[in-house]
C-alpha cells in the first residue's frame, strides 16, 4: 500500500509541473507587511477541522454554502501566508488540509500540489478527484483504488465506484467497469452524479478516447465527431448552452473536414447555427445537407421553421409541404404546419394538421394537441353561431377562400406535388 501511495507522488509532480510558475509568484509575496497576514478565529479553525475532500460536490447542497466558500478562501490565504513565512517548514498535515480546501474551491492545480504530503483516505480521494478532472485516468484509478483499500467503508465510496466504472469503460475494461457500476448501484448514499450525467459523461469520454486513436479511418473520425457535436448540442447536463453550442459547432465542422459529403452533419450544423441565431449560416448548411444526401423530412421541416421565424409564411409552407410529402408521419412538421395555419387565421386547416400529428407514432404531446384541437373546434362553432342568418348567400368558392386565408389549400392524405417548391 505504501509503495502505491509513494508512486502517486512523482506522477503528480510530473503531471502538475506547470504550476511551478504559480508557486514562484506566490513566493514573491512573502515580503508582504505583517498587517496583511490573515488570521483565523477559534470558531473558524473548529469549522475547518471537519472539512476535507469528501465534501467535494456536496458543498452547494448546504444553505450556508456561500459562507463556507468565504471561509475556505480566507483559510487558503492564511495557510499560504503561514507556509511562505515558514519557508515551507510546516507539518505535512497542513499541506494536506490546504489541498482539501483548494479542491473544494475547484482550484485543481493547487489542490494537487498541496495533496502531495500525506496518505490518508481523504487525501487520496481528493488527489483522485483532481486526476479525474484532468482525465489522467491511470493515476486517478490508482488513487481511488488505494482509498478503497485503506478504508473499505469510505463515506464517498459510491462516488469512487461511479468514476472507476466510467474510467474502466473508457479503457475498455468492461468487466471491471460493470463491477464498479453494480457496486455504485447498490450503494444508497447520495451522489453528485445522476444516472443521466453518468451515461452522457461516459459517452463523451468514450468518443474523446476514440478520437485519440492513431490512424483512425476518416469515416470513423467523422462519425465520432458528428455524434460528439450533436450530443453537446442536445444534452443539458454537459454544461451551459452557449459553451455547448460553440463546442458542438467546432466538432461538426471538424467532422465535415473528414467527410464533407455527410448530409447528416450538415443538417446538425444547421440546427446549431439556427439555435444561436445565425440564420444565413443555417440556411447554407441545410442547403448543403439537401445537396449532399437524399431529401430529408427533418431538414425541410427545419427550413420551414427558419422561414416562419423570418416571417416568410409562403416559403415556410412550401418547406413544410416538402417535409410531410417525404414523411407523412412526421409529427413535428405537421405541428409546425398547424401553427403556421393558425398564425394565418386558418383554423380549419390547422385542425387537420394537428390531427395528422396525433396520428404519428413520433408524437410526444398528444394530450396538448388534442386539447388544442378541441379549443379550435369550439371557437369555430362559436363563430358559426355569430354569423347573421339573413346575410346574402355567398358562393362556395368565396366561403372557402374566407376560411382558408392567404395560404394554399392542401389535400390532406394525398400525395402533394412539390416539385416547384423545391426549386
Amino acid at each position: 500500500r505504501a509503495r502505491l501511495g509513494r508512486s502517486l507522488i512523482p506522477a503528480a509532480i510530473a503531471f502538475l509541473n506547470n504550476s511551478d510558475e504559480e508557486n514562484k509568484m506566490a513566493a514573491g509575496k512573502a515580503s508582504e507587511a505583517e498587517e496583511d497576514f490573515p488570521t483565523l478565529t477559534a470558531q473558524e479553525r473548529d469549522t475547518l477541522a471537519g472539512i476535507d475532500s469528501s465534501l467535494f460536490g456536496f458543498q452547494k447542497l448546504h444553505e450556508d454554502g456561500a459562507r463556507n466558500k468565504a471561509l475556505l478562501i480566507k483559510a487558503v490565504r492564511c495557510y499560504d501566508s503561514l507556509i511562505l513565512k515558514a519557508e515551507g517548514k510546516v507539518e505535512p498535515e497542513l499541506f494536506c488540509q490546504l489541498g482539501h480546501f483548494n479542491l473544494l474551491l475547484e482550484d485543481y492545480p493547487k489542490g494537487s500540489t498541496n495533496h502531495l504530503f500525506t496518505h490518508n483516505a481523504a487525501f487520496l480521494y481528493g488527489l483522485g478527484m483532481v486526476y479525474f478532472h484532468y482525465n489522467a485516468f491511470q493515476w486517478a484509478i490508482k488513487a481511488f483504488q488505494e482509498v478503497l483499500y485503506i478504508d473499505p467503508g469510505f463515506s464517498r465510496a459510491k462516488e469512487i465506484h461511479l468514476r472507476l466504472g466510467l474510467m474502466c469503460k473508457v479503457n475498455t475494461d468492461y468487466e471491471s467497469s460493470l463491477k464498479h457500476f453494480q457496486l455504485a448501484l447498490i450503494d444508497s448514499n447520495p451522489c453528485t452524479l445522476s444516472k443521466a450525467e453518468s451515461k452522457y459523461r461516459a459517452a463523451k469520454e468514450a468518443y474523446e478516447a476514440l478520437l485519440q486513436t492513431e490512424d483512425l479511418p476518416a469515416r470513423v473520425k467523422a462519425t465520432t465527431l458528428q455524434q460528439l457535436g450533436w450530443m453537446h448540442h442536445t444534452v443539458e447536463q454537459l454544461g451551459d448552452r452557449a459553451t455547448r453550442d460553440s463546442f458542438a459547432i467546432q466538432c461538426l465542422q471538424k467532422s465535415l473536414e473528414s467527410d464533407p459529403k455527410s448530409g447528416q452533419s450538415w443538417y446538425f450544423l444547421g440546427r446549431c447555427y439556427s439555435s444561436i441565431g445565425k440564420v444565413q449560416d443555417a440556411f447554407v448548411s441545410y442547403r448543403q445537407s439537401i445537396d449532399k444526401s437524399e431529401a430529408s423530412a427533418d431538414t425541410w421541416c427545419s427550413i420551414g421553421v427558419l422561414y416562419q421565424q423570418q416571417n416568410q409564411p409562403m416559403d415556410a409552407l412550401q418547406a413544410y409541404i416538402c417535409a410531410v410529402q417525404l414523411d407523412h408521419s412526421h409529427a413535428a412538421a405537421w405541428m409546425d404546419l398547424g401553427t403556421l395555419y393558425e398564425s394565418c387565421n386558418q383554423p380549419h386547416d390547422a385542425i387537420k394538421c394537428y390531427i395528422n400529428a396525433t396520428r404519428s407514432k413520433g408524437c410526444t404531446n398528444i394530450a396538448a394537441l388534442t386539447h388544442r384541437i378541441k379549443c379550435l373546434q369550439e371557437e369555430n362553432e362559436k363563430k358559426a353561431l355569430k354569423e347573421p342568418s339573413d346575410a346574402e348567400p355567398a358562393s362556395a368558392d368565396s366561403v372557402a377562400r374566407k376560411r382558408r386565408g392567404p395560404l394554399k389549400y392542401i389535400k390532406f392524405g394525398t400525395n402533394i406535388d412539390v416539385s416547384d417548391e423545391k426549386k
